[in-house]
């Protein structure tokens, strides 16, 4: 028994049925595809710039040394030298406004007065000292104290401790106490003055660890005291309080002028 064919109108219903619930599924699938592509992020390269170090630091140089070069004019022109020197020393060296600038300060002769400091020379062909005002004037006073000595246009700190007596202790160390620490000092070279009725000796040499160390602790010290260590006695004296303040004003000064101690550390 053979089934009849289905009326032409029915199967085209049926056609456009199945297009219409088969259509939207390929769809569905091309617009997940397509889109996850079209959402995925664009990688992009870079341009990578490699910068090294030094050039960093002249970067960094060039943007510092600008503000700091006129500081350095601005002070030269109020007559501030002491400031003009110690914003001079943050100059780079190496630098072209940095010897422009050393040389203005250089001619200029208010540019080497800083306060309470005096300069002097043994002969006129000796080396510039810078002293505090408070320093003894010749080496016939007890004294204890920093000073600066100027060759070929820069400046050394030097340490320096008198003693005067009717004889020679034949000094062979100190003994400095400051508030509750004591720094031992070895002398190896001493040297000798002789009066008609005194004795000098000195030791007078480049600031070291230990007597930068003394000193940082004898401006910070409420008591003081200096003991002198020979072959014939010791003796013992007070540091004043213008000895105290006398270094702190040279630390001040040397760093004015350019200078700091980190050549002494280790």
């Amino acid at each position: 028994m053979f089934k009849r064919p289905l009326p032409e109108e029915t199967r085209y219903t049926i056609i456009l049925l199945a297009i219409v619930v088969l259509t939207p599924i390929p769809l569905y699938f091309l617009n997940i595809y397509f889109g996850t592509r079209s959402s995925a992020p664009k990688t992009v390269k870079e341009k990578t710039v490699i910068v090294s170090e030094a050039e960093k630091t002249n970067i960094l140089t060039k943007a510092a040394a600008k503000p700091v070069t006129q500081t350095v004019r601005d002070a030269m022109k109020q007559g501030d030298y002491s400031t003009a020197h110690l914003q001079l020393s943050k100059v780079p060296k190496d630098s072209p406004e940095y010897e422009e600038l050393r040389k203005q300060l250089a001619a200029e002769p208010r540019a080497r007065k800083l306060p309470g400091v005096r300069k002097e020379s043994d002969t006129s062909q000796g080396p510039l000292r810078y002293l505090d005002e408070s320093t003894p004037h010749d080496r016939f006073s007890d004294g204890l104290y920093l000073y600066l000595v100027e060759i070929s246009g820069s400046v050394w700190p030097k340490f320096c401790i008198q003693s005067v007596g009717k004889r020679a202790l034949n000094i062979t160390g100190f003994r400095i106490k400051a508030d509750g620490k004591t720094f031992t000092i070895p002398a190896i070279a001493i040297k000798m003055e002789k009066s008609s009725a005194k004795v000098a000796e000195y030791y007078d040499a480049p600031v070291d660890q230990q007597s930068y160390d003394a000193m940082q602790a004898l401006i910070k010290a409420r008591k003081a005291s200096l003991t002198y260590l020979g072959k014939g006695g010791e003796r013992m004296r007070e540091i004043s309080e213008n000895e105290k303040k006398g270094i702190g004003r040279m630390m001040d000064a040397y760093a004015a002028l350019g200078g700091n101690f980190a050549f002494i550390h280790h």
